[in-house]
């Protein structure tokens, strides 16, 4: 152990592992070995061995037991869960407006629609107000990193479909945004197999 070492080990290990999978340090599949991962933090193995045990149980670290921690590979049915629990919280945030329509409109205009729609789906989830919700989408989106960045090229240059999701909220027409939301979802699912292969 470092004479450098933080207060709090445990917190520096968790923060080091999470920026590592956040820059694509990480390739889907990789074993991480977790004396090389402590020597490149500068930390002793035990609080990083703590903190992918952690992301193990968030899923966003594969443990397999007897052969340590790797970085998870989605196929394409676990994208399509991932993307129906977005769905599903989507669904929820939009049921969540007991302040009125205000908060959603001034969230959904404040989006560029040229970032994508996964801008939008993170404005919608926020505005909700509901901490538990937003950590869980947080932690889908984790998960789906790499094929959100992939099925980002997939989406209109011109940000089409997000003016469009837009409008709809501006004029407080949630059903059919619920009905736009289940289109764009059925179109994503379609695509999962080449998301999963151009993600490799």
């Amino acid at each position: 152990m470092q004479a450098s070492e933080p207060r709090d080990p445990y917190g520096a290990a968790l923060g080091a592992v999470k920026r590592f999978a956040e820059a694509g340090r990480f390739v889907p599949g990789e074993p991480i070995v977790v004396t090389e991962l402590a020597a490149e933090v500068g930390l002793s193995a035990t609080p990083v061995r703590e903190a992918l045990a952690c992301l193990a149980g968030q899923g966003l670290i594969e443990r397999r037991r007897g052969r340590g921690y790797f970085y998870p590979s989605l196929g394409a049915a676990e994208i399509i869960d991932l993307f129906e629990l977005q769905l599903a919280y989507l669904h929820a945030a939009l049921t969540l407006y007991p302040r009125g329509l205000a908060p959603l409109r001034k969230a959904a205009v404040a989006v560029d629609p040229l970032d994508g729609v996964q801008a939008l789906f993170d404005a919608i989830i926020r505005q909700s107000s509901n901490a538990e919700l937003v950590l869980a989408h947080r932690r889908v989106v984790d998960r789906l990193k790499t094929v959100l960045e992939v099925e980002r090229g997939h989406e209109d240059p011109d940000g089409a479909t997000v003016r469009t999701m837009m409008e709809v909220i501006v004029d407080g027409r949630i059903p059919e945004l619920l009905g736009l939301l289940e289109t764009y979802h059925e179109r994503r699912c379609s695509r999962a197999r080449t998301l999963v292969s151009e993600a490799a």
